[in-house]
């Protein structure tokens, strides 16, 4: 049924009781039967009102609550529609004319100085800025009058007897406790005594009443006198009981508590500052001249060991300028391990810059006179002035002096996120006589002091650069004529079909071949459990893998990145070490005694 045919079937109904409604409205109090749900709602809650119901707002109320009918509805439509310009006023894209049907808006100004405005003047904030709500609560104190009397419900009284809170039950107490609910129970004569108790209590409440509570004290307080009375002659406990218990509280045991040490703070020389730790790295740092020194921590404590280090370490800190901290006792052991994240430090931290490692986006081409001058370009991004300061904007990189017929090794490590392989790896580069190496700046470990420690001070003497795009890095530097051999895992399965394209090498070719006697070379590493993409390795010119030689079924598959390095670094550079060792320059150290050695042997 609609809802019309359901307004049409109610209506007879509604006009049979328009009469009976009309003889009850005189006596009845008139409230218009159309209300919504929500102004009734409202109304409830204004007469609910601690202070009471406003009548402005009831009136309010009552008259929003009634419905207009259709007859009214139309004549105001009518009206408004009669009143409502045909035109309108624009200044620029906004419409500014004045609809009838539409409350004009007022401005801050004629909002705040209106009375009946609740933002202005008739605001809170307003009232309590300028003291008037103190003024109406001072006028309500002096007007308001309470009346005291016995009767008021809000009279403050003393505390009641039944409500008070039961006497602190201590071990001791519950022991007693328990004795006595024993005895009770072997005593036939207690129960009697119990009974009499709360005879006599129940005849005394017929005049006072008295609270369950207080039956109970009473009841154990006369058969606890009576249980220990037939006993020997001691002092009844419940009187010893009663002065404990109304004697001052004691002072809780005094707890023995470890002393708290103060905690220690670090002093920062720059934001950017690091904190090299170790024997090697921190006199790495002091004899090279790449970082800003800032200050040197050396522990002088009773069990300090290794006195001529601490000699050496100073003599060179003075020589270069550094000022020197010596950090006696327990609390200067604490600093140095907070400066070291509570690593070995060997008693030494150095305060230093970050080592420089500027921004490559790709490798320049060899000059004509690298024999003489072993130098390579490089391309430089984007530095912030900051970064400046501390990587500088260098145009050429320096290479080992090694052979003059050989070119640069430089190595790029992407994504590898061990600092302590990141340490090796740099160490291993540097003792085999790499030109420098790169690290990408996504996914890889940062040369933190961490992964400097690890490096043993290697890192101080080697050029280091970070590289955005790899890339593009690869593509830039095969433009300008360095070939580019990535480290791959040997796949059994393509094996043969790179073999004949000739991109796939292995070491035993690389030392066959000695490739840097032709050209530069970049080596590409990849992470410890990945390696590289796929994308990297297509833009290289060749792939380099090591022999497997395992026993088949072992399970050893693969190398540590480091282990792996090293010999890949170790297969490049093999061809200029033999040339440097036909030319006589060798081993630094015992070149005679090693080419004695040989004659020996063979």
């Amino acid at each position: 049924m609609s809802l019309s045919l359901a307004y049409r079937a109610a209506r007879p109904s509604l006009l049979s009781n328009y009469t009976s409604r009309l003889s009850h409205a005189a006596a009845l109090p008139i409230r218009h039967a159309s209300l919504s749900a929500i102004n009734k709602g409202l109304v409830r809650s204004e007469q609910a009102r601690p202070q009471g119901a406003r009548a402005d707002k009831l009136d309010d109320l009552a008259a929003g609550g009634k419905r207009m009918t259709y007859a009214e509805r139309r004549e105001a439509r009518k009206q408004l529609a009669e009143e409502r310009p045909a035109f309108k006023i624009r200044k620029g894209k906004k419409d500014i004319t004045q609809y009838p049907d539409e409350p004009k808006a007022k401005s801050r100004r004629a909002r705040f100085y209106d009375p009946e405005s609740s933002f202005g003047k008739k605001s809170l904030v307003y009232q309590l800025k300028t003291g008037k709500l103190r003024d109406e609560l001072r006028t309500l104190q002096e007007n308001d009058h309470i009346d005291h009397s016995s009767e008021s419900p809000f009279e403050r009284t003393g505390p009641r007897p039944d409500l008070r809170p039961p006497p602190r039950r201590t071990v001791r107490k519950l022991a007693r406790t328990r004795n006595n609910s024993t005895k009770r129970d072997e005593d036939t004569g207690d129960v009697a005594d119990f009974v009499a108790a709360l005879s006599r209590s129940a005849d005394s409440s017929r005049d006072t009443p008295r609270s369950d509570v207080a039956l109970r004290r009473d009841a154990s307080s006369t058969r606890r006198n009576d249980t220990f009375g037939r006993g020997r002659d001691a002092a009844p406990r419940r009187d010893r009981d009663a002065d404990r218990d109304d004697a001052a509280p004691r002072p809780p045991p005094a707890q023995k508590t470890a002393a708290v040490e103060p905690p220690l703070s670090i002093t920062y020389t720059t934001a950017a500052s690091q904190f090299l730790y170790g024997k090697s790295v921190v006199e790495a740092a002091l004899r090279s001249a790449r970082r800003q020194l800032y200050k040197l921590y050396i522990y002088g404590g009773a069990n300090r060991q290794n006195r001529g280090d601490e000699a050496l370490i100073r003599k060179l800190a003075e020589r270069k300028g550094v000022p020197v901290a010596v950090l006696d006792g327990e609390s200067g052991l604490r600093l140095l391990n907070k400066m070291s994240l509570s690593r070995p430090h060997n008693g030494f931290v150095l305060e230093a810059s970050p080592l420089p490692q500027p921004p490559v986006t790709a490798l320049g081409a060899i000059p004509d006179d690298y024999a003489g001058n072993p130098r390579y370009g490089v391309t430089l991004g984007h530095q912030s002035a900051e970064e400046i300061a501390v990587n500088g904007t260098p145009a050429t990189l320096p290479a080992p002096a090694s052979s003059p017929s050989h070119r640069p090794l430089v190595l790029v490590l992407d994504r590898v996120v061990d600092p302590g392989n990141l340490g090796a790896i740099l160490r291993t580069a540097a003792f085999l006589g790499a030109a420098a190496v790169g690290i990408t700046r996504r996914g890889s470990a940062g040369l933190t002091p961490v992964a400097l420690k690890a490096s043993a001070g290697a890192a101080e003497s080697l050029p280091l650069f970070s590289v955005g795009s790899l890339p593009e890095f690869v593509a830039l530097s095969r433009d300008s004529g360095w070939s580019v051999y990535a480290a791959v895992a040997r796949d059994s399965a393509s094996a043969g079909k790179r073999q004949q394209a000739g991109r796939h090498v292995d070491l035993h070719d690389v030392e066959e071949a000695d490739p840097l006697r032709r050209e530069p070379c970049v080596l590409l590493v990849g992470n410890e459990g990945e390696g590289l993409d796929r994308m990297i390795v297509k833009k290289a010119d060749y792939e380099v893998n090591i022999p497997n030689m395992s026993a088949p079924g072992s399970g050893v598959d693969s190398l540590n990145v480091g282990v792996a390095v090293a010999l890949l670094c170790s297969a490049f550079l093999k061809g200029a070490t033999k040339e440097m060792e036909g030319f006589g320059i060798g081993l630094a150290q015992g070149a005679g005694e090693g080419t004695r050695a040989k004659e020996i042997l063979w």
